[in-house]
Formats: C-alpha cells, sequence, structure tokens
C-alpha cells in the first residue's frame, strides 16, 4: 500500500465544494455535449491532450485513436491528483461514512454524493459521463434473475452480490443516513441510487497493481476492457507520477482502444460488470468448476498432501473452457478416485497421465454427467436462444441473457465433446467377440443417471398431453 499512499503524496489542494445538492445530470452518456464538457474540464485543470477520445462504439462507451498509433507508445497520462481512491473517500465528507467497507462500496458511495451535489459537484463533468442505464443483473427484479438467469451459475453468483451489497447499504442506513437525514436526503442515499451507483463503478473502475487499489480515473476508466484481456495494461507509473497505459501494438486513427491488460474475464462477468456479454470469446471463455475431495474417504489425509505440496486445497475451483479442460482438474479428479495407494505415484499435475483406464472412465464420465446435468438446468436448448436473439419483440435484457446462455452452453457442448473424444479409445476395445465395451456395467450404470433427469419432463408431457383440449391454438413465445 506504500505506492498507494504516494498515489496522493502529491495531491494538489482541492477545494471542496459545498454540500449544496443539485439535480442529477440527465445528459446522455453517449451525448457529445458530455464528451465535449469532459474535455474542457479536464484542459481547465491542466492534463495534458491525450490521443485519445471518448465515443460510443457499437452502442457501448469506449475511447477511439485519434491519430496512429506506433507499439509501445503512451496512449494514456493522466496525473495522479486525478485517480479517485480509497484515499478520497476517506477524506470524503458524505462518502467517508464507507471508508472501511472496501474500495468498491467506497467509490460507489462518493459517486453517490457527488451525484447529489448535481451541478455543484466539483467533478461534475466526469459524473455526468456514469448517466444511462445498465443492463446489468445486479440492477434486475427477482423474477427478472430467476426468468433470465435460469440454470446459469451466474445467477448464484449475482445473488450473492446483491445480498452483500444491500447488507453494506443497511449498515450505512443504520450507522449514518438514519442519523443524519439532511446530510444524507433519502431522495439520493438510497439502496437503489447506491446499487446504480456500484454497477457504475463496477463497470468502470480500474485496478491499479503498482498502488494496490482500485481507482476511478477520468479517461482511463472509458477505455473498454475487453473480456478476452487484449489491449494494453492500466496502472500507476511512479516515474510519471500518473496514471498510464502502453499499447502494446499499432493503432489506426479512429480505431478503438483496448485496455484488457491480459486479464480474462467469463461471460457472466463481463455481464455483472458492463451490462454486456462479448459474442466472439471462444478461445478464452470459461465456466468455474467445483470440486473436492470426500472427507470420509479412507486415503483423504493423503490424498489432502499432496495436494497441499501442489499448492492446492482439497476444495478448489477450476476454469473449463469450450476448447480444452485444465489439465490440473483433471489431475485432482484422478487423485480424488484413487483408492489403491500405489497410484498415488502415478498422479501428475505436471503432466496429462492417467492412472488406470478404470480411474479415467470413472473420471470422464463423472465429468460427462455433471455437464449433462448443467446444460439441462437451462430448461432450453442453443436454438431457443439464437430464436429469442433475432425476435424483433424481445427485450434488451432477453438478448443479453440470450448471449449469456449461449456463451456458457457453448462451454459446456465443447467440454461434452473434449470428454468424447478422451472416452473414444476407452469405451471400444478389440477382443475376440469383436467391438466390446469392458466398462459395460459402468455405462449401464451411468445411462439409466443420464435418463432421470428426462423422466420428470415424460411424465408431465404425458400429462399435460392428456390435458389439452383440441381445437386450442395460439402460438407461445419461446421460453426465456
Amino acid at each position: 500500500m506504500a505506492v498507494q499512499a504516494r498515489v496522493h503524496a502529491h495531491r494538489v489542494a482541492r477545494t471542496r465544494a459545498s454540500a449544496s445538492r443539485g439535480g442529477d445530470s440527465k445528459v446522455a452518456r453517449n451525448s457529445k455535449e458530455t464528451w465535449e464538457r469532459l474535455d474542457a474540464w479536464l484542459a481547465r485543470r491542466g492534463v495534458p491532450k491525450q490521443p485519445l477520445k471518448p465515443e460510443d462504439v457499437g452502442g457501448r462507451l469506449g475511447c477511439v485513436a485519434t491519430r496512429e498509433l506506433l507499439p509501445g507508445e503512451k496512449v494514456l497520462r493522466v496525473p495522479q491528483e486525478f485517480a479517485i481512491t480509497a484515499v478520497d473517500v476517506a477524506e470524503h465528507p458524505e462518502a467517508s461514512a464507507a471508508k472501511n467497507q472496501g474500495d468498491l462500496v467506497g467509490l460507489a458511495l462518493w459517486l453517490v454524493a457527488e451525484q447529489a451535489r448535481g451541478e455543484h459537484s466539483e467533478y461534475a463533468p466526469y459524473v455526468e459521463t456514469f448517466a444511462g442505464e445498465s443492463l446489468s443483473p445486479l440492477l434486475w427484479t427477482q423474477e427478472e434473475r430467476e426468468d433470465l438467469l435460469k440454470g446459469s451459475p451466474t445467477k448464484d453468483v449475482v445473488d450473492a452480490q446483491l445480498q452483500e451489497l444491500e447488507k453494506a447499504f443497511e449498515q450505512l442506513k443504520e450507522e449514518h443516513f438514519d442519523q443524519d437525514p439532511v446530510k444524507y436526503p433519502s431522495t439520493h442515499y438510497n439502496l437503489g441510487s447506491f446499487k446504480r451507483a456500484f454497477v457504475g463503478v463496477l463497470s468502470r473502475a480500474i485496478y491499479l497493481p503498482s498502488a494496490d487499489c482500485f481507482a476511478l480515473v477520468p479517461l482511463a476508466d472509458m477505455i473498454r476492457k475487453p473480456a478476452d484481456g487484449t489491449g494494453g495494461l492500466i496502472d500507476f507509473s511512479i516515474e510519471d507520477d500518473a496514471v498510464v497505459m502502453t499499447t502494446p501494438r499499432s493503432i489506426l486513427d479512429g480505431e478503438e482502444i483496448l485496455a484488457g491488460g491480459g486479464i480474462e474475464r467469463s461471460s457472466g462477468e463481463m455481464l455483472i460488470a458492463t451490462g454486456h456479454v462479448d459474442p466472439d470469446t471462444y478461445d478464452t471463455d470459461y465456466l468455474d468448476w467445483d470440486t473436492e475431495l470426500v472427507q470420509a474417504d479412507k486415503l483423504y489425509s493423503f490424498k489432502k498432501q499432496i495436494l497441499e505440496d501442489k499448492g492446492l486445497s482439497t476444495k478448489q475451483s477450476f476454469p473449463i473452457y469450450a476448447d480444452r479442460i485444465p489439465r490440473q482438474l483433471l489431475s485432482f479428479l484422478r487423485l480424488s478416485r484413487v483408492q489403491d495407494p500405489s497410484d498415488f505415484f502415478k498422479i501428475s499435475f505436471e503432466e496429462d497421465q492417467k492412472v488406470s483406464e478404470a480411474n479415467e472412465y470413472e473420471v470422464l464420465m463423472l465429468m460427462m454427467s455433471e455437464c449433462q446435468e448443467r446444460m439441462g438446468r437451462y430448461g432450453a436448448d442453443l436454438d431457443n436462444d439464437f430464436r429469442i436473439k433475432s425476435d424483433p419483440e424481445s427485450s434488451p435484457k432477453d438478448v443479453v441473457a440470450a448471449d449469456l446462455r449461449i456463451n456458457e452452453k457453448r462451454v459446456l457442448r465443447g467440454t461434452m465433446d473434449g470428454l468424447r473424444r478422451r472416452l473414444a479409445p476407452i469405451r471400444k476395445i478389440p477382443t475376440k467377440k469383436g467391438m466390446q465395451d469392458p466398462n459395460q456395467d459402468i455405462i449401464d450404470m451411468f445411462n439409466e443417471l443420464e435418463k432421470l433427469p428426462e423422466k420428470p419432463k415424460e411424465f408431465f408431457a404425458a400429462l399435460l398431453g392428456r390435458d389439452k383440449g383440441k381445437g386450442k391454438s395460439g402460438r407461445s413465445p419461446p421460453p426465456r
């Protein structure tokens, strides 16, 4: 945190605006007037002219180059005094109430406070750029989340984040807002405003590795961070005493500048943070696969020691991709199914090495069963999601939720295809009787398990079929 302190060591003295409240700005996020006001505001405060400008890029906030840029060139340099961090939160008359709530919650309350000041805010032209609606599911109703995120693991993440967010707000309300309603008028300091501000901060805040903190930085936080991690890294430079970004490649005049910094994010993370889902992330999109050792396992303590020696815990989460299964996930599962201590020597976390045919078969079939179960939770297939996307009557939330499901299902289907390829040489082994499966008893067991999720559907389909009257017509919209 020493560098974080330096970010503010030479901060220019700021005259805090009065606490007078004004109306929130209603200027649209992509308004040319908004960008002109921001540019003039930065120029008045001595921020050097940057070779980029904010712009609406495909319906999303982004920045484009104003001239041709060369590899290794600094495309951004914002003096450190304009980086808003936890230090500013702690010094703020209203936002300091959240100084112990974490960077993002603190920045969210800072944004609420500055929005409450309206045109009287010292940061009004910058705060104005946060105007606009987000499609983040953190702002959806519970009914919308249950409907549009059905079957998606993103729903559990959203529900958990909302629970924590509401808990933080209630604590602030009880300890500060209710204690001084004049300082914290409910017209601005309410749960709805707080959630919208948090989503705005979540979509824009930049993590500065050198300072080990999150920050809101004019211009810098408007550069899009794509899901696949492409683009330069934004960080604090001690040498420049500024937040800077260097481009790793040539950028043409008018081309969008990206700041992924090599950090990949899943479609679920992108939707929560930005309200958008990147469609072309086949190679980098992923789902989390949670697994753990069974404590009742007689070899539990030995397996635990092996995992700890590899820097892993007994309860672990791994990413799975459409085109590959992580080696460490397979090694973890192989270890978890070992029953003969002599097989421990065959476990490798460095190489994709089988323990035995039986162990490999069991691991792959368990993974296949899990994938099929997860696919079944969505309740509708990919064709239905594509119909929703092409339906002009679909709402923006319907479409972005369909985009999410499509990407998640592609990961699961890709994983299942990879499992089938691995299973193929194990399932069919030539014998004197022909192509016979040596694991037929296990196959029969898993085939029966795979049928179970369909049984309730078959029952209800038959029941509904008997209840449907003749002559009824009408086309129902595709299930969400």
